[in-house]
């Protein structure tokens, strides 16, 4: 392949790939739905997933991003001078192995841990690798193996740090401290028996997956449904970092209350479209439409902060040093975090509480 046909192919999937992992991480940073990544989507599941972060914070596309961009910018100056070609060729070399040690890893993931695949995710992938190897066929000296291996090293050692890095969302526990209680009528409530309470985001994926299978575990408990906000913009028991993933859910939950506490009859199909995915300006639409000319001061209910307070207490207490996660099960002073969002497994971890 000629020096130019081989920079003008390499380019031009190296942009697309840049392109792509960018959208990507600004849809992770703003929280924002990608185009047909709906609820318990394939893609939805795997980019909403810890595995979609480094350190429980950072987006994996940000380094996807980052050498992306250092192999157009190697590309775009190589064959320009001889001196800088000594220093451009191994590092091509070496960022190509880290592509394609970075596909074999999160293939792996989505098709051994998540079981599911995010179409984006595969595309950027696969146009990587097809850029990778056009760099291993332009440079195929064999003496030269040394950088793509040094490029899959890193690729693993990447994955060795997420896996121990990886937060644990799941757990359960039990406080021997007095934990809040709803008053009547102050959240919705579903089924009948045994009361538990539910704590969930409306922003959280897993929390979206969850309420589908409600209908089924409320055949058998009496559900009160407690959204709290994940958001450290709200939540004083969230830490405050760089990124805040749930940052529209401190809205979405007081829009939520104070269609509750104005129209309670219009809370399940408002509380499903929350759930659906709506973004913020789509929710205070949607209640504006509900409540008309209450709006304001449906908004304005002191409840709804009093609420808050008490949501975000009960949250509180019930967070472990490792673990902050929802959707939380609360049954008497007993707590759990499911991995699951099957019925039948969840009613099965519900009756050890």
């Amino acid at each position: 392949m000629t020096l130019c046909r081989f920079k003008t192919w390499t380019l031009t999937l190296c942009t697309a790939c840049l392109l792509l992992a960018g959208w990507m991480l600004y849809h992770s940073l703003s929280g924002g739905p990608m185009a047909g990544c709906g609820t318990g989507s394939g893609c939805d599941s795997v980019m909403s997933s810890p595995w979609a972060y480094i350190l429980g914070l950072i987006p994996v596309s940000l380094p996807a991003v980052v050498v992306y961009l250092l192999l157009i910018l190697c590309i775009a100056f190589w064959g320009s001078d001889a001196s800088l070609d000594r220093f451009l060729r191994p590092f091509m070399l070496f960022l190509g192995g880290c592509i394609v040690g970075a596909a074999l890893w999160f293939a792996w993931l989505q098709l051994g841990v998540l079981h599911a695949f995010c179409k984006y995710c595969s595309a950027l992938h696969l146009l990587g690798c097809i850029a990778a190897v056009l760099v291993f066929l332009h440079f195929r000296t064999p003496r030269r193996l040394f950088w793509p291996l040094a490029g899959l090293v890193a690729a693993a050692l990447f994955a060795v740090v997420q896996s121990f890095t990886k937060p644990f969302i799941y757990d359960s526990g039990r406080t021997e401290a007095p934990l809040p209680a709803f008053e009547e009528g102050e959240v919705p409530v579903i089924g009948q028996g045994e009361t538990l309470t539910l704590l969930f985001d409306f922003q959280c994926s897993h929390c979206r997956r969850l309420h589908r299978v409600l209908p089924e575990l409320s055949e058998h408990y009496r559900i009160l449904l407690a959204p709290v906000p994940l958001s450290s913009a709200c939540n004083p028991y969230i830490p405050a970092s760089g990124i805040d993933r749930f940052r529209g859910s401190c809205q979405l939950t007081r829009l939520a209350m104070a269609v509750w506490y104005a129209k309670p009859g219009e809370v399940s199909a408002y509380w499903d479209f929350l759930l659906e995915g709506a973004t913020p300006a789509e929710a205070e639409n949607r209640a504006q439409e509900l409540l008309g000319d209450g709006f304001a001061s449906a908004l304005a209910d002191s409840r709804i902060e009093a609420y808050l307070r008490k949501v975000e207490e009960l949250f509180g207490r019930t967070s472990s040093g490792e673990s902050s996660g929802v959707p939380r099960f609360i049954a008497g002073r007993q707590w759990l975090v499911p991995e699951t969002d099957d019925a039948d497994e969840l009613l099965n971890l519900l009756r050890q509480l």
